[in-house]
């Protein structure tokens, strides 16, 4: 047997009982209601930092059929942007779009600004795009 077959053979012979192997982790409990932690909160789909367009933010009686009214009229526009209804106690606000930079939400709102002349930019967690 030459050496370079030994060599190959020492190897082999070292990976079979490497595989055979335990390992034993010992960790604070701890660490695993943690890890729980932030797996559900990051399967909660909260989405990522980006920008939309408020068209719509009220408060009081009637204001939740309100908002319904102006998401339902921007929808029938423009069904091709998501639009949003979200509750902020007291006001029932509308926000549309889901952009990453703020040019492009800027483009948008000036694309609407004569159907919606208080809409305005704002921050706010966006829904990742579709995959294509």
């Amino acid at each position: 047997m030459n050496r370079r077959n030994f060599i190959l053979l020492l190897f082999l012979s070292a990976v079979a009982n490497f595989s055979l192997a335990q390992v034993t982790v010992v960790a604070d409990p701890a660490i695993d209601l943690l890890v729980e932690k932030h797996i559900k909160a990051n399967s909660e789909g909260k989405g990522f930092p980006g920008f939309r367009v408020q068209i719509f933010s009220d408060s009081g009686n009637g204001a939740r059929e309100r908002a319904n009214e102006k998401r339902s009229s921007f929808v029938s526009k423009y069904p091709d942007v998501p639009a949003y209804l979200d509750f902020n106690n007291p006001n029932f606000i509308v926000r549309v779009g889901d952009f990453r930079t703020k040019l492009e939400a800027r483009k948008f709102l000036n694309s609407i600004n004569v159907e919606f002349p208080y809409a305005f930019v704002r921050k706010d967690m966006i829904q990742p795009p579709p995959i294509e």
